[in-house]
């Protein structure tokens, strides 16, 4: 365990986050868009892995594409870039200590979910005129694994998006308890490599998935087909950041702040105080 950890410091952070989105919106989105194009990228490379093992009869794709795309998550950490679902848990936890406002909250959230969303799409544009997937066939692992997230029910997908922000905010807040930069990329790389080898919702994920195989194979994907896996995702995605890490992490840890709350505490917080 690092001496250096503190829960002010994880405070800190979500008030500096609320800062910038209030006094410098356009560096905020840009943030976003960084990581959009990381997890697009990143996803890319991926599904190019998957997609060569696949074709060599190996057994194993699902496994090393799973352990490879850590690499976006450690990518967006060290880059202090905006990602959607860490953005729950940093402005709850913003919310609940009164750093922020539950407006601000909500602002935060819009701001980085379109920010990752542009950034997606600008990689996308980009990544086609450069050759794509190369050979796309319909059997594609791509593909496939679109076909599984549009056809499951939208409570599944949004129970498999709660557990997944569950884990990808723990391997937000868990490295930083520890000192040795080794030891905190395997931690991300192993709880990444859990909830997607598990098949869990992440809704920025699957909205760079969904935008790879469109650019391919529009006729194959249909609009309807992605709004019916990004709304239960994204919804899960919220209750997963908030009542999985954020509140957890607040009722352990609230009474090491050095301060008080700097606004008028809210509704969950009072509720949050009561069961002390």
């Amino acid at each position: 365990m690092s001496n250096s950890y503190s829960f002010d410091y994880l405070i800190g952070q979500t008030r500096a986050k609320r800062d910038t989105l209030l006094e410098a919106p356009a560096r905020y989105f840009l943030s976003a868009m960084l990581a959009g194009t990381l997890i697009a990228v990143v996803l890319s490379a991926s599904m190019r892995l998957a997609q060569l093992l696949l074709q060599s009869s190996s057994p194993y794709y699902a496994v090393a594409y799973s352990a490879f795309f850590g690499t976006a998550l450690v990518a967006i950490i060290v880059s202090k870039s905006e990602l959607f679902t860490s953005n729950v848990m940093y402005l709850t936890l913003a919310r609940l200590s009164g750093r922020a406002s539950t407006a601000e909250a909500a602002l935060s959230w819009g701001c980085v979910y379109l920010g990752n969303l542009a950034g997606i799409l600008l990689f996308t544009l980009v990544w086609m005129q450069a050759g794509g997937l190369g050979d796309y066939p319909d059997s594609h692992v791509a593909s496939q694994l679109v076909a599984v997230k549009t056809g499951a029910p939208a409570m599944k997908i949004f129970w498999k998006a709660v557990l997944c922000n569950w884990i990808i905010c723990l391997a937000v807040w868990l490295p930083m308890k520890l000192e040795n930069e080794a030891a905190k990329i395997m931690l991300i790389m192993l709880l990444v490599f859990v909830f997607f080898f598990s098949g869990f919702e992440h809704c920025i994920a699957n909205m760079a998935l969904f935008s790879l195989v469109w650019a391919h194979a529009p006729d194959a994907l249909p609009f309807a087909d992605i709004v019916h896996n990004m709304v239960p995702a994204t919804l899960g995605n919220i209750v997963g950041g908030m009542l999985g890490v954020a509140l957890p992490a607040w009722l352990l840890e609230r009474h090491t702040l050095s301060d008080a709350p700097q606004t008028a505490p809210s509704a969950m917080q009072r509720l949050c105080e009561e069961s002390q």
